[in-house]
Formats: C-alpha cells, sequence, structure tokens
C-alpha cells in the first residue's frame, strides 16, 4: 500500500499551485508542504506582519515563486494568475482577525468577501484551474460553546464582520 505522502506527490508533483496568503502561519506552512512534494508553488500576499513571522523564519520565499498583492488588487491578482496559469488553487488570504474586523468592518468585508470573489472570477475566466480549494475559520459557524470542533454540516451563524465575512 502506498504512503499519503507518495499519492500526494503523484497529484502535485510539477503542478503550478497557487496559494494566496501565503505569507501567514497556515499559508507558509501550506506552501512549503506544496513545495517539499514538487509543485511548482505560486505564493501571492501581503508582506509579512513581522521579521518573526514563519514565512520569514522557515525562509518560505526560497523554494517558491514569491509575488506580493492584495486579493483586492483585481488587475494584479488577474495578471498573477494569467502568467502563472496555476492548476490548483488555495485561498488562504483573509483579513483574519477578530477585533480588527470590528476596528474595521468595511476593510473585512472588502478583503473577506471582494477579495475572494476577485480570486474566484479570476479562476473561472483562466482556463487554467482545474481545483480551488476555499480556506475559512471555524468562526463561521453558529458559536455552540462545544468543547469539540465544528463539522462542515452545523449551522452557519457568523454575526461579527469577521465571522459573517
Amino acid at each position: 500500500m502506498e504512503r499519503a505522502a507518495d499519492l500526494l506527490k503523484k497529484v502535485y508533483a510539477g503542478r503550478r499551485v497557487l496559494v494566496t496568503g501565503h505569507t501567514g502561519f497556515k499559508g507558509s506552512w501550506l506552501a512549503l508542504w506544496l513545495s517539499s512534494l514538487g509543485a511548482e508553488v505560486i505564493g501571492y500576499a501581503l508582506d509579512p506582519y513581522t521579521g518573526q513571522d514563519n514565512f520569514v523564519i522557515a525562509q518560505v520565499a526560497e523554494p517558491i515563486t514569491d509575488v506580493r498583492g492584495d486579493v483586492r488588487d483585481l488587475d494584479m491578482l488577474s495578471k498573477v494568475v494569467s502568467t502563472y496559469r496555476p492548476e490548483f488553487v488555495f485561498h488562504l488570504a483573509a483579513q483574519a482577525l477578530v477585533r480588527r474586523g470590528y476596528e474595521s468592518p468595511k476593510e473585512t468585508y472588502d478583503v473577506n468577501v471582494g477579495g475572494t470573489v476577485n480570486l474566484f472570477e479570476c479562476c473561472r475566466s483562466s482556463g487554467s484551474v482545474k481545483v480551488i480549494v476555499n480556506i475559512t475559520s471555524d468562526k463561521c459557524y453558529e458559536n455552540k460553546e462545544w468543547l469539540w470542533g465544528y463539522r462542515e454540516n452545523d449551522p452557519m451563524g457568523g454575526y461579527d464582520p469577521y465571522s459573517s465575512s
């Protein structure tokens, strides 16, 4: 029986993969993992918040194509998708702070909703994208104060700007 890593290498080796939000914690690990599987990774994100971010410490920029941009910038995003022609897209770019959502609700919706629409539109018209994996947060589910994690079939119910975006 093949190991999962070997199966994943067969899927991703030599394939072009776009990771939005690759300078964030989860995105940086995903970019490194995909690169280790042999994928040609293109990262698209804002600058890391600090020089102590995982992206910087783990030197994520070295094995990938590192593009700095904002998902709200449709023209730039479209140029990246049309230039690199990814087959797989992992969308992690977001304004991901609950408190900042209260402080800047318009920015939160512009990034999390508008940016996602921009990316999906670029992918729809690309001719190259076969798969989009849209990463979200457990905050999009109705908060039941459970001790266990939420599942995809649990009721949606975010009420603050971050959760509902």
